[in-house]
């Protein structure tokens, strides 16, 4: 056994080329070369970038940790009490196969609430409990926990929230390379579908931009995330927004699709072309529409 780079919990691992595939009981399924394996024995991560890392690697399994990303992660931003405490409350709901089934509390709790320490932790899931979101099992002295009636009302509600909303949020690159793309594709594609695109980049604001990102995710209705050019930001948009329950409409140029991460190809990408750009479009109409019918602002046009 050997320490797990990031929270230093004995893990089990498999060698494989030039990265190191870890099963970790905190931070979960994940690989990391072995560039950033030494990286990290110099260097000491603290409590609130771990517990950051540990959750945003448990929502994101098989990501590939190298020198190009660990920079972005280092530098997550912590989801607000209410955030992290509503994430704890959506794992556990996909933990439970019946009403009523309790399920103990296990280190990987850590992760799912995004806790830099057992105390932050226990504090999350205490909140939950005297919100009366979850219950302990009697005779378990809070060592177990069971969703309750109010817990399943409350996650409906969070289902329910952006029902009403207009805002379809674009996860991308930002670069001057996909503008044209932006302008002529993806924007249009959402507005034709009944929607309004919004770009963090192309708003005013005075807040933080990874505040600002998360609200606006949260605000919308879905998220189109495109992954061409792989940035790490991109990645982290489509699974917050995974973990808030919305739909994500995903996109890739089709010579970049051979490098998406192995946790993102299960899903149906759209792939597109630079000189197809109206097709692109169509797509990104037609599987919005699809998905979630048309928006209050489709046209007959």
């Amino acid at each position: 056994m050997e320490p797990c780079p990031i929270c230093k919990i004995e893990m089990d691992y498999t060698p494989d080329g030039d990265k190191t595939n870890v099963a970790c009981r905190r931070c979960g399924n994940y690989s990391v070369s072995r560039t950033v394996i030494a990286q990290l024995k110099n260097q000491d991560l603290t409590e609130r970038q771990i517990g950051n890392m540990s959750g945003w690697l448990r929502e994101n399994p098989n990501y590939l940790i190298n020198s190009d990303n660990l920079k972005f992660l280092k530098s997550i931003t912590t989801p607000s009490f209410h955030a992290r405490s509503d994430k704890l409350l959506s794992k556990l709901e996909r933990l439970t196969t019946f009403a009523g089934e309790a399920l103990e509390v296990k280190e990987s709790w850590l992760s799912m609430s995004w806790s830099m320490n057992t105390p932050e932790m226990w504090e999350i899931i205490y909140y939950l409990k005297t919100s009366g979101y979850i219950a302990g099992i009697v005779g378990k002295l809070d060592t177990q926990f069971k969703i309750t009636p109010a817990g399943w009302a409350y996650l409906d509600s969070l289902r329910k929230s952006n029902q009403q909303s207009m805002q379809g949020f674009v996860a991308m690159w930002f670069s001057d390379k996909m503008q044209d793309v932006y302008d002529n594709a993806i924007a249009v594609g959402i507005v034709k579908a009944g929607y309004s695109p919004h770009r963090v980049d192309l708003r005013e604001h005075n807040e933080k931009i990874d505040d600002e990102i998360i609200a606006q995710i949260r605000r919308s209705r879905f998220v189109l995330a495109d992954f061409t050019g792989h940035r790490g930001g991109v990645y982290y948009e489509a699974g917050f927004a995974k973990g808030l329950g919305l739909e994500v409409i995903w996109s890739c140029r089709e010579d970049d699709l051979k490098n998406l991460h192995f946790d993102i190809r299960q899903y149906n990408c759209i792939t597109w072309h630079q000189d197809k750009l109206d097709v692109f479009a169509k797509r990104i109409q037609d599987r919005i529409e699809a998905v979630l019918g048309e928006g209050p602002n489709k046209t007959n046009e």
